[in-house]
């Protein structure tokens, strides 16, 4: 039973943060408009560092890896490592999901990174490597970051062995290829 509430906790405190869209609030707040209106149409950090430049790109960063700490510092407290998946899980959902902005929000890429970070700094920086090479190589943010999705239940797998973390891992993973669709179409292009 306890097992059930802290799992509700969880999800609710990571939906939650999750749901506080700090591009939306950075371009509404500060700009005068919201950022799913211009560039992209995505409420993301790669759509506001194009659209309103580095100093609003750093607030949406700093509010975006924020949220994901928090969550995840619940969910690890709660229930170790497990939590700490379930927690970004759901910042990831509800960065995805907003409850706050109509349910329209960002790809979850950089929440996804902050979250990995936070589980297991070695598969983060493999993570992150592989990001770097193939956006060096291609100049494609998304094709880096399809790329870290589908490695993520991987390494994940090979790090902890694990079937449970493994399964939600390649859960999130999946999240973010299917986020990305219109990307690889026009990547496939």
């Amino acid at each position: 039973m306890q097992d059930v509430l802290h799992l509700l906790i969880i999800g609710v405190v990571g939906y939650l943060c999750g749901s506080f869209n700090s591009a939306i609030v950075v371009s509404k707040k500060l700009c005068g408009f919201d950022i799913r209106t211009k560039g992209s149409g995505n409420a993301g950090l790669t759509n506001v560092h194009r659209t309103l430049g580095g100093k609003y790109t750093l607030m949406v960063l700093l509010g975006d890896i924020i949220k994901a700490a928090i969550a995840l510092e619940v969910g690890g407290y709660l229930m170790g490592s497990f939590g700490k998946l379930i927690a970004g899980a759901f910042v990831i959902a509800g960065h995805v999901f907003p409850l706050y902005f109509g349910f329209k929000g960002g790809k979850g890429v950089l929440v996804g990174a902050t979250m990995v970070a936070l589980f297991d700094w070695r598969i983060f920086l493999i993570l992150f490597g592989i990001f770097l090479i193939l956006v060096f190589i291609t100049k494609w943010i998304s094709l880096g970051s399809i790329a870290g999705a589908i490695a993520f239940p991987i390494l994940t797998w090979i790090f902890y062995g694990d079937v449970k973390i493994t399964a939600l891992s390649a859960a999130m993973a999946a999240a973010v290829v299917f986020m990305h669709r219109a990307n690889i179409g026009r990547i496939l292009h």
